[in-house]
């Protein structure tokens, strides 16, 4: 067999490329050879090891450690990563530890050569069955093919976006995707391949796979079981009586669990163990016939997870094909948010669910009424219970992003100057998350954390060893996606041209700090609107600067001065907004061609919830606007005047463009509804974090042209925190200040552990304090990375002479939640709060301390929360009020069983004035009567629908018509109920029990479901 690199010829003396795919090197090349792989490749490699370090083979088997001979290899033997190491001794030492369970410890850079291309056929050709065995061997597997493919999902390849043509050269290595596979033997030799790129990249990264492998495996059926309750509900009922359910759920529960294993340490003997399980296919003939199909074959299940190659895509196809619909934003948030993977994940299912016609599988899961939202639940379900699938699932994604990655270059200056970018998976990577740097190299060559590479004019040519690291911005160290050997080379009889000069300060290095060192550098006006010059600049993104090149003298488009940063260019704000919005409004004109073509209920609440967040992603992108703060004072403080007509162009800009994403939404949900009116327009302007205070003055011609433009808030962020500011009601000039308070101060309230800084932040007007405003303001405070996601984080509001109380909100990499009282200091926390009597709650103890983390529910007395108990409706008022941050809303109330001294009366006028309930008539609210749970599923719906993105159903009959007991629910309650059923907010097991009384428990259980889904 022959391997060689696409485009290149060099091959080291072990007949293994000296680079993987996209460039990365896997190891340095030994005796070369020009024409292809010596005789005898399968010999004790002889490859020289990177120098400094010391040659020793030692053969990785995804995490076991071995003396390495390939000699003895046989039957069924695993993929082989070979690393340079230490000397003998040190190795043996390693094997020990092997040995003994202990993780082996990796020297420095992992620089792998790798046998998975080559063993891996090897060990598959003799561990597949052929001829009549292969037969029976097709039967074997069904449901364990798709838990290995939808645990994989996330990790799909993407197909490549074709570049334009830009005048770009230099591409040494094809933009890459991995081809679709066609059988499995092709998929478990991807996951072989995506293994070798991740021991190619961070340790760290290799240790969170097998970290999170092992978690996986300690589950246990029995304690467990309840992860994959929203499938087996559906299943469960049309099996036999005299079937053995105990073994069918354990055997089942094992059988997902092995195959998602395999995802994370991909080895033939595990797979061929599940393929051999009897037991496994014992407990699935029952499920497969009872779901209306006689049996499933193997090329039935390929197809339905990989296609044909033709018309059927399959669940790999398909996510192939949504992915590539993604806008940059969109490709970060699917590396670093796990939830973000989770709703691609549903509107792949959902849509290959509905696909009944072309997949047999399809036909037998929707036979049990099986949905999209029921398997990505249990994939939910994993991720609350599994600590360490974050981590993990971004660690291959990066290896994924490591695998497929390309070069794009554009030359310069008579060939003195090339300008990097890069291509993850086929698409454009934005520059502000890639960062460049110079490993070693030529002291000529200078490379910047933009891209530019340099020699000087009187260099004729240069050499340096170019990596680029992709950031994460919620927080974790850069990730090694891309390493290639460059030269630059003048042109024969080129005469250099002026070029930007990068100023003093070179890239830094690896162990660097990465933030620019503006050095000598003048500080700019505060102005947003560049001036002409030689730089240029990128567009930006959430949770992504834009990079400028540096500048000479002048500012360059979109850049600062010298060797500074670039604002989020390109050359003005009105060009940046509009290169944002179109790629959002093209996305939302998109859902709209899906949303013709007749979708399931669930897929129209899916695509109009995915279109309403794409609008205000949309909108919040082109909220950003970077003013030059100054400089901060002696006493940390650091401001920004925004001057009069810069305010009036930007704020024309974004009412311009906000008017045009709004026209792109409307009608979209066809029910006459305007999804529009719950949208968030804004205006964010960033001090920076230089300082440890930010203020902002906003003249008065701003401001009232904010009112008049649709600009519903203006905020200042400073320090990674945010406050935004509503406009309405406010005349003269407006001051917003925000403080990074001493953590020291905030510990003195409370002893609960910091998830993030201390904020206060004062709004004036014409110098003085300001009236408490009608509308709430919003808070965004950045949380610590190894928070962030966690559902025991509360928003504490601490108060002078008050005790500490808590507020709701949303949380990623960053905490927000709306909150009304300025004469206060917010810090988010952790607060685990344990309950003694949730032994019968189990099921909702997961929900009960997230909702009580929050202050959105409290126990009854010390450490209990007596599950049971029924929900009284001014209760849930008083829960729904907090859980939605309610507080400022309030209405005159007419109900004789309320009085204005009762505890709960602020709560009830606040859910009537915020239409999230009424009273039983029109003068009685009975606040101690039970709610019941389509009372309850019908508040949490209004509450959703508030919030903006969810429409109301068209249908609810239709919706409704899967659960046995949907003729109890009441008629004028149907539209609530059946929305929060799509949802998998309500209904277990094919009921719904809507006039049952709802427990504590169950109130928990639906406001975090609610929660999470709002969230996601």
């Amino acid at each position: 067999m022959v391997l060689r690199r696409a485009g290149s010829r060099r091959w080291s003396r072990c007949g293994l490329p000296a680079y993987g795919m996209g460039g990365v090197r896997l190891h340095r090349p030994c005796r070369a050879s020009r024409d292809a792989p010596p005789a005898g490749a399968d010999r004790r490699p002889q490859c020289f090891p990177r120098a400094g370090s010391r040659r020793h083979g030692l053969r990785v088997l995804l995490g076991r450690t071995s003396r390495h001979d390939p000699r003895r290899e046989g039957p069924g033997s695993r993929a082989e990563l070979l690393i340079s190491s230490s000397p003998p001794r040190q190795a043996r030492a390693g094997e020990a530890a092997g040995r003994t369970g202990r993780e082996p410890r990796f020297p420095g850079s992992l620089r792998c050569r790798t046998y998975a291309a080559f063993r891996h056929k090897q060990a598959m050709e003799k561990t597949i069955p052929r001829g009549e065995d292969a037969m029976t061997w097709k039967r074997k597997m069904t449901l364990s093919t798709l838990a290995a493919v939808l645990a994989s999902g996330a990790a799909a390849a993407v197909p490549p976006r074709p570049a334009a043509d830009i005048g770009l050269i230099g591409h040494a290595y094809a933009a890459g995707s991995l081809p679709q596979p066609g059988t499995i033997d092709q998929a478990l030799a991807q996951l072989y391949a995506l293994h070798a790129a991740l021991l190619a990249g961070d340790p760290a990264d290799y240790r969170d796979v097998l970290n999170f492998r092992e978690e996986l495996r300690s589950l246990d059926p029995a304690a467990e079981f309840a992860l994959a309750a929203p499938v087996w509900d559906k299943i469960q009922p049309k099996l036999a009586a005299t079937e053995d359910l105990e073994f069918i759920k354990s055997n089942l529960f094992l059988l997902m669990r092995d195959t998602i294993a395999l995802l994370y340490a991909p080895e033939a003997s595990d797979l061929q163990a599940i393929r051999s399980n009897a037991d496994y296919r014992r407990a699935l003939v029952p499920i497969v016939r009872a779901g209306g199909v006689d049996d499933l074959t193997m090329d039935e299940v390929v197809e339905f997870m990989y296609g044909n190659g033709a018309g059927k895509r399959g669940v790999e196809g398909t996510i192939r094909e949504f992915v590539s619909r993604l806008s940059q934003p969109e490709l970060m948030q699917l590396l670093f948010m796990p939830e973000k993977r989770n709703e691609l994940m549903l509107r792949v299912l959902t849509d290959m669910l509905g696909r009944t016609g072309d997949y047999a599988f399809s036909r037998m899961l929707q036979a049990y009424g099986i949905t999209g939202a029921d398997l990505v639940k249990v994939l939910g379900n994993a991720q609350e219970r599994l600590q360490l699938e974050k981590p993990a699932g971004t660690a291959l994604l990066v290896a994924l992003m490591r695998m497929t990655s390309s070069e794009l270059v554009k030359v310069g200056n008579g060939g003195r100057m090339h300008q990097y970018s890069l291509l993850l998976n086929g698409i454009a990577a934005p520059e502000g998350a890639i960062r460049w740097y110079k490993i070693e190299g030529d002291d000529d060559v200078r490379v910047f954390v933009n891209g530019l590479v340099t020699i000087p004019d009187d260099s004729a040519a240069g050499s340096a060893l170019l990596q680029a690291k992709l950031i994460n911005p919620y927080g974790g160290p850069e990730k090694i996606v891309f390493e290639k050997r460059i030269t630059l080379s003048a042109e024969s009889g080129a005469t250099p041209s002026p070029s930007p000069d990068p100023g003093a300060s070179p890239t830094p290095g690896p162990g660097t700090s990465p933030s620019p060192d503006p050095g000598a550098s003048p500080t700019p006006a505060p102005t947003p609107t560049p001036d002409p010059g030689t730089g240029g600049g990128f567009p930006g993104f959430p949770g992504f600067p834009g990079g400028g090149f540096p500048g000479g003298g002048t500012p360059g488009s979109g850049s600062g001065s010298g060797s500074e940063s670039g604002n989020a260019g390109p050359g003005s704000i009105a060009e940046r907004i509009r290169s944002i919005v179109e790629q959002y409004i093209a996305r939302i004109e998109a859902i709209r061609r899906e949303l013709a073509a007749s979708p399931t209920p669930a897929q129209r609440i899916a695509l109009i919830r995915e279109a309403f967040k794409a609008a205000q992603e949309a909108l919040d992108a082109i909220a950003k606007i970077n003013l030059t703060a100054l400089e901060p004072d002696p006493a940390g403080l650091s401001g920004i005047k925004w001057d009069s007509a810069d305010a009036l162009a930007s704020l024309a800009a974004v009412s311009e463009a906000a008017a045009s994403v709004k026209s792109a939404l409307e009608g979209l949900d066809g029910s006459g509804s305007d999804l529009t009116k719950k949208l968030r327009v804004s205006v964010q302007l960033d001090a920076g974090s230089a300082g440890s205070s930010w203020s902002l003055e906003v003249p008065q011609e701003a401001l009232t042209a904010a009112q008049t433009s649709g600009i519903q808030y203006i905020g200042l962020a400073g320090g990674g925190a945010q406050v935004s500011v509503p406009v309405d009601g406010r005349s003269g000039d407006l001051q917003i200040s925000l403080t990074h308070e001493d953590d020291s101060e905030v510990r003195k309230a409370t002893d609960l552990p910091l998830a993030s800084g201390g904020y206060s932040f004062k709004v004036r007007q014409n110098g003085q304090a300001s009236a408490a405003a009608a509308k709430p303001l919003r808070l965004s405070l950045p949380v610590s990375a190894d928070s962030a996601g966690s559902d025991l984080l509360g928003l504490v509001r601490i108060r002078a002479g008050r005790a500490v109380d808590f507020q709701a909100g949303t949380v990623s990499s960053v905490y927000e939640a709306d909150v009304l009282d300025s004469a206060a200091v917010y810090a988010v926390v952790e607060n685990k709060v344990e309950f003694t009597d949730l032994a019968n709650a189990k099921w909702a103890e997961t929900s009960i301390q997230g909702i009580a983390a929050k202050g959105i529910m409290t126990g009854v007395a010390a450490g209990k929360f007596d599950p049971s108990r029924s929900v009284t409706r001014a209760e849930i008022a008083k829960m729904i009020v907090r859980a939605f941050n309610l507080e400022g809303s309030s209405a005159d109330i007419a109900f004789k069983d309320v009085k204005a001294t009762d505890w709960f009366a602020p709560y009830v006028a606040a859910a009537v004035a915020s239409g999230i309930t009424n009273g039983r008539s029109s003068d009685s609210f009975a606040p101690g009567a039970p709610v019941s749970r389509q009372e309850l599923a019908v508040m949490v719906t209004r509450a959703m629908q508030a919030a903006g993105g969810y429409p109301a159903l068209t249908n609810p009959d239709a919706a409704l018509a899967a659960y046995k007991d949907q003729a109890s629910v009441a008629a004028s309650l149907r539209p609530g109920v059946a929305l929060a059923a799509q949802l998998g907010i309500v209904g277990s097991g094919g009921v719904l029990q809507p006039a049952k009384p709802a427990s504590r428990a169950e109130a928990a259980v639906i406001l975090y479901r609610t929660l999470k889904q709002l969230q996601s």
